[in-house]
């Protein structure tokens, strides 16, 4: 017999209890396990059946498994399968044989010497380790962990046996290439989603948000009226938006109006690529060194990947902030920055900190009237390089600080109207060798205009990330910088060195510094990590240090610690900062530090507190807050705020309002009283929204936020046609649940939803829940959709559904001229006679296969091919399923498997 015959025969030989046997039958196997141990150490009492799991992947949800006194045992044959690793049992030979891994790697356990053997390495094991029973061989797991690359973990009260392997198994092995194709681009990183597309069209129904607010102060003088509106759709095959705000007299002062192309897969502007592109008032790029981003009427281009950054590359984050709203801005769970109030219609941050690798970006927003929301985005901060033979092009042309429509304040402060030009272009060399190149035309703030060229590389030193930038401009000045990253023990760190010379001008170190001396060198260090405190509390923790010295002598130094955690219902934020300023003989430092802690998001009583304080040199109390929301019903809420300014202009300023939050607007009332001038103000505030839903062809009022992100529209129904369009006659179908990054909303009776708030985000993923749905053989498409949402769109998604069976099949293993056996962990596949995939299943201890939702047709059954090669089995005879249209529950019956050359006496 040969090495794979036997190897194959032993793997069938096991086949499982769980069905009525003859009394000839249950005498052979009783007079089998007597001869097997002695004593036995485990009785058929001691039966459980056990899912198994590995890292979260359920290998299969049922599996004999006898937990006694003596431990926990596993058969070795059974268990083998759902590894898919080629090991088979011989029982009445008692022992087993085969291969984990590599034929190289050859695996032995015979019951007679009790001995194992395993790479060559013998392994003496007792009688009470192993044992054959139900015509399998039962290992205890102390057992099996040393003889194959396994821990094991068994949990006998929840019925769970977990895995954990200490080398990559076959579908670890399955799974690691699927996400480097994933990461490769060659597929999605999960199988189950589905991208939309959301077309732009030559025009859509617009969508309008207003907020408009009116103010009395007690003296009549400070009266208020304000007002923005915002509208976003589409236009000219772009997305239009526009904003219009007003100052406290209510007089227009901002106007702002864009065209915009984004496509997170590179088709932005069709056969000329590009992930966004925007002409109207636009924001410059950044470059690595020397130019930093600023607003202006004018174009931009870009074919950058939207979530990833370089090591030279600031993060910038700007958006629509609401009259009256609050945000505040979360960087890996850890609070960096807040902003009270809106400029332009817009919260602005800029340089903002980020760690080696993937971030998680947390932008929470707090309405003047009580209301939360949350907007998360993923970073990933890398070496910025390429594949190879890959371009990356950014290019723009700015009227620094005008808007397209001449109305109010200018954005910037000097050098209002300046033409800025820049263009930079990445081009992957190789797979560990990026080039960079720019070049621009700017005019720094207080300098004369000057032109500018960059050059640059990206790498790696193994672990370690590396990233250099030269730049010339033609006043003689000239820089260069240094940046390198890694991780190290769970550590982010960070660090970029700049060395300039002749006066040369880097915004990107010195923003905004109007009037001051260039700099000479600067230093900046980031380290963000985790810390685990006692109890097992986890504690993000950031720390930023920068140095810069100037030209004319002066050296400043910055640094701040910030941690962030939760505790209990609450979320705390703390930080300590220096700075230091030596200028000559001067010398200049302080310590300040805050505390912020609020409760998280989901809760009905919110509150926010925090200070500000001075350590040193003089200690002292800054400000103190207070703000507590009470969401009174689905409709009403109430906020009561108070801060305390100290010092010599001391005062308390206290504030209240009354929220109805309707399913069509926000009205607030506010009452405000400062103490020092016992000065009060009473005002009120409504925000709506108008969206158009493309599913009921019509507008409907919303709250504010349908104009400044995306929304989706759901059409769920009964395909009783199969033609995927909705007939006038086909019935809705209520209760699925769609889950957004806004919140989960429900199909109405007519199987239809609107929702909005998705932000303007680059992609945004749908998740349809149908456990809700009456009627259980029910079964839609994909449940996971991808959509590219765009401010003021609403994209549809059709969900035709059908009606689906519930399958059932036994496996049965023939073995010469005996009764047919159930087969346990035997993979098979459902393939379609007509379009679609197969559907996998493995059978379970009693050899039974269970398929649910499956789709009217006809399938035939075929064995999964890697398992049957490396168990020489195959089916006798060709098998059928027939799945009708009405579906329901459909007993297909059996199917035979055999061992490979094996002949039926």
């Amino acid at each position: 017999m040969t090495v794979a015959r036997s190897t194959g025969a032993a793997l069938m030989a096991l086949a499982t209890s769980g069905i009525a046997w003859s009394a000839t039958a249950q005498d052979s196997l009783v007079r089998n396990l007597v001869i097997a141990a002695d004593p036995q150490p485990f009785s058929a009492d001691d039966l459980l059946w056990m899912e198994v799991d590995a890292g979260g992947v359920a290998l299969t949800d049922s599996m004999n498994v006898y937990a006694s006194r003596a431990g926990v045992f596993v058969p070795l044959g059974e268990f083998s399968r759902v590894l898919d690793l080629a090991v088979g049992v011989f029982p009445a030979q008692r022992r087993a044989e085969g291969w984990v891994l590599d034929t190289s790697n050859r695996i032995t356990v015979d019951l007679t010497t009790r001995e194992a053997k395993v790479a060559g390495r013998t392994i003496r094991f007792g009688a009470d380790q192993a044992a054959i029973y139900d015509e399998d061989l039962y290992l205890r797991t102390d057992l099996i962990e040393q003889l194959l690359p396994v821990k094991l973990k068994a949990d006998t009260s929840a019925q769970m046996l977990t895995v954990t392997t200490t080398r990559a198994l076959p579908f670890e092995q399955r799974a690691e290439r699927a996400r480097r194709q994933a990461a490769a681009g060659v597929i999605d990183a999960e199988d189950d989603v589905v991208r939309q597309s959301t077309p732009y069209r030559l025009a859509s129904p617009p969508a309008f948000d207003v907020n408009i607010g009116g103010q009395v102060a007690r003296d009549g003088v400070d009266n208020a009226r304000r007002y923005d509106v915002r509208a976003a759709g589409d236009l000219l095959h772009a997305g239009f938006e526009a904003y219009v705000g007003s100052d406290d007299e209510g007089t227009i002062n901002a106007v702002r109006v864009a065209l915009t192309r984004k496509d997170p897969y590179g088709h932005a502007l069709g056969p000329l690529g590009g992930t966004r592109a925007s002409i109207g008032d636009v924001f410059s790029p950044s470059m690595p060194i020397g130019v930093s981003g600023v607003a202006g009427r004018g174009v931009y281009y870009s074919s950058a990947p939207l979530e990833n950054l370089d090591l030279a590359t600031p993060l910038n984050l700007r958006g629509e902030l609401a009259l009256g709203e609050e945000v505040e801005l979360y960087v890996n769970e850890v609070l960096q920055r807040a902003q009270t109030s809106p400029v332009q219609g817009r919260y602005e941050f800029l340089d903002v900190p980020l760690a080696f690798g993937l971030n998680t970006i947390r932008l929470v927003f707090y309405g003047s009237q009580g209301q939360i929301r949350e907007v998360v985005r993923r970073i990933n901060f890398g070496s910025g390089q390429l594949e190879p033979g890959r371009f990356v092009v950014r290019l723009s042309a700015v009227e620094q600080g005008l808007t397209v429509f001449d109305v109010g304040d200018p954005i910037g402060g000097q050098d209002v109207g300046a033409l800025r030009l820049v263009a930079t272009v990445d081009y992957g060399l190789s797979s560990g060798l990026t080039l960079s190149a720019g070049a621009a035309r700017y005019e720094p703030q207080g300098r004369d205009s000057r032109t500018l060229g960059t050059a640059g590389v990206r790498s790696s030193l193994g672990p370690v990330a590396a990233q250099i930038d030269a730049a010339l401009d033609d006043q003689g000045g000239r820089g260069v910088s240094v940046g390198l990253a890694t991780r190290a023990y769970g550590v982010s760190l960070i660090g970029r060195h700049s060395e300039y010379g002749a006066g040369f001008i880097d915004e990107t170190r010195q923003l905004g510094a109007l009037y001051q001396a260039p700099l000479s060198r600067a230093t900046d260090i980031r380290a963000d990590g985790q810390w685990t405190a006692p109890g097992g509390l986890v504690v993000p923790i950031s720390l930023n240090a920068r140095r810069l010295v100037r030209t004319d002598g002066v050296n400043l130094t910055t640094a701040e610690l910030r941690a962030s955690a939760p505790l209990g219902r609450y979320y705390a934020s703390s930080n300590i900062a220096y700075e230091a300023e030596t200028d000559g003989g001067a010398d200049r430092r302080r310590w300040l530090g805050g505390f912020d802690i609020n409760t998280l998001i989901s809760a009905r009583l919110q509150t926010r507190a925090g200070l500000t304080y001075e350590i040193s040199p003089d200690p002292s109390l800054d400000t103190a807050y207070v703000t507590a929301d009470w969401q009174l019903s689905p409709i009403a809420a109430l906020r009561f705020g108070a801060i305390r300014a100290l010092g010599p202009q001391a005062s308390t300023a206290v504030q209240a309002s009354h929220l109805w939050r309707a399913p069509r607007f926000d009205l607030a009332l506010n009452v405000a009283y400062e103490t020092r001038r016992q000065d009060w103000r009473i005002g009120l505030q409504l925000g709506f929204g108008f969206g158009y839903d493309p599913g009921r062809h019509g507008y409907r009022i919303t709250r504010p936020g349908v104009a400044g992100g995306g929304s989706v529209a759901i059409n769920a129904w009964v395909d009783e046609n199969g033609d995927g369009l909705r007939q006038a006659d086909e019935p809705g179908v209520p209760g699925i649940v769609a889950d957004t990054n806004a919140g989960g909303v429900t199909t109405d009776a007519d199987g239809r939803v609107y929702t909005t708030g998705l932000g303007d985000v680059p992609t945004a993923r749908i998740r349809l829940t149908t456990e809700g749905v009456d009627d259980p053989f029910l079964v839609g498409g994909p449940t996971d959709i991808q959509i590219v949402p765009r401010p003021g769109q609403a994209a549809q998604i059709d969900y035709p559904m059908q009606r689906s069976a519930e399958v059932q099949l036994l496996a049965l293993l023939v073995r010469g001229s005996g009764e047919p056996r159930p087969l346990a962990a035997l993979a098979i596949e459902l393939v379609p006679k007509g379009a679609g995939a197969p559907i996998a299943g493995r059978s379970d201890h009693a050899g039974v296969l269970f398929f649910e939702r499956v789709r009217p047709g006809v399938y035939d059954v075929r064995l999964d091919g890697d398992q049957a090669h490396a168990l020489g089995v195959s089916l006798i005879e060709g098998a059928r399923v027939v799945v009708p249209a009405t579906g329901g529950f459909v007993d297909a019956g059996r199917f035979l498997v055999r061992i490979e050359g094996e002949v039926r006496q």
